[in-house]
């Protein structure tokens, strides 16, 4: 009986171990997803590759990820024939299929998770004809990219949540009344003031958040020059790693675009930063947005340093955190 008791319990311990989440958090006991960071699996018969659809993909999947030191693709994309889908590929992260349906009239998408392996993001387009998928692409490549950029942001969500170092959000929810989500691994830097210091440290790298407010009297807030100055005045206070050096915006002009997330208006700013009388700098992206309740502005701003090494990883993996952030009520 002992020993009964025993096999039952090694395998509900089994069983648990193997219940991973799912896209949704929910308990799945599909394998993990395979496939690296940003990499997709564009399914098209081989014939197209070279043609118009497959050039098409190839346009909208390999853009260059904007305002980067180096030249590095939105995905790493790989295309196969239907034929070539076998077992190895159907765990992949992220896969699109495309297929000719008789008796379509116009060309669809439809999105699917967790198929073979979890969190798994799976775009189905079907339509008359490859020509028509093709128009389809073009018309809609803004939503394809945002489709399977959420897709990996949630996975750096979700194991912020899971693994998270909850001290720095007790700190942030104090302080700044706001909350946000760091796994383990980060470490609050200083606390000055009105600007806080995130960062993950390795030897080679650095990962890093910064988040700073100032009170919202200007008009012209949303501005680039507004905010460039703003920021210019808060990371200054970043020391260098030389006396008299510190954290300042490249001189290459920033973008600032919009965005509207969970009911929120955000100002998106994209840039580079440097490192005034020493030779660092890297990518930056900031959210910009209003805390009506207290009349102020809350930027939070995710940074990356990771000198002869492609940054896009790092950066959107960093950028992830800022999607956390919640403003608390008074």
């Amino acid at each position: 009986m002992k020993n009964k008791w025993i096999l039952l319990l090694a395998a509900a311990v089994a069983l648990n171990t193997s219940c991973k989440k799912g896209s949704k958090g929910e308990r799945t006991l599909l394998p993990n997803v395979t496939g690296g960071t940003h990499e997709l699996v564009v399914v098209l018969p081989k014939v197209l590759h070279t043609d118009s659809i497959g050039n098409t993909y190839r346009s909208i999947l390999t853009e260059d990820v904007p305002f980067m030191p180096q030249s590095e693709p939105l995905f790493d994309m790989i295309m196969i024939p239907p034929e070539a889908f076998t077992d190895i590929f159907k765990s992949h992260r992220n896969i699109i299929f495309n297929d000719i349906v008789r008796g379509a009239k116009t060309p669809k998408m439809s999105l699917k998770k967790d198929v073979w392996a979890a969190p798994q993001t799976i775009l189905y387009i079907s339509g008359p004809s490859y020509e028509s998928i093709q128009k389809m692409l073009l018309k809609e490549r803004e939503n394809i990219v945002n489709i399977f950029e959420q897709a990996e942001r949630d996975r750096v969500i979700r194991n912020a949540i899971t693994y998270e170092e909850k001290s720095i959000r007790e700190i942030l929810e104090k302080k700044y009344n706001i909350a946000m989500n760091f796994p383990k691994g980060y470490r609050l830097n200083f606390d000055h003031d009105s600007i806080a210091w995130i960062s993950y440290e390795t030897p080679l790298t650095s990962q890093g958040i910064i988040i700073y407010t100032f009170p919202y009297t200007e008009k012209n807030t949303f501005t680039v020059d507004y905010l460039l100055k703003k920021r210019n005045e808060f990371v200054k206070t970043i020391g260098g790693p030389t006396k008299g050096s510190y954290m300042t915006t490249s001189s290459i002009i920033p973008q600032l675009t919009d965005m509207m997330y969970k009911n929120r208006y955000y100002g998106v700013m994209r840039g580079l930063w440097d490192v005034y009388k020493h030779p660092m700098g890297g990518p930056f992206i900031s959210h910009i947005t209003v805390d009506e309740e207290r009349q102020r502005v809350i930027v939070a701003e995710a940074y990356v340093y990771a000198p002869s090494k492609e940054k896009r990883n790092y950066l959107r993996q960093t950028e992830a955190l800022l999607y956390t952030m919640e403003i608390l009520k008074k």
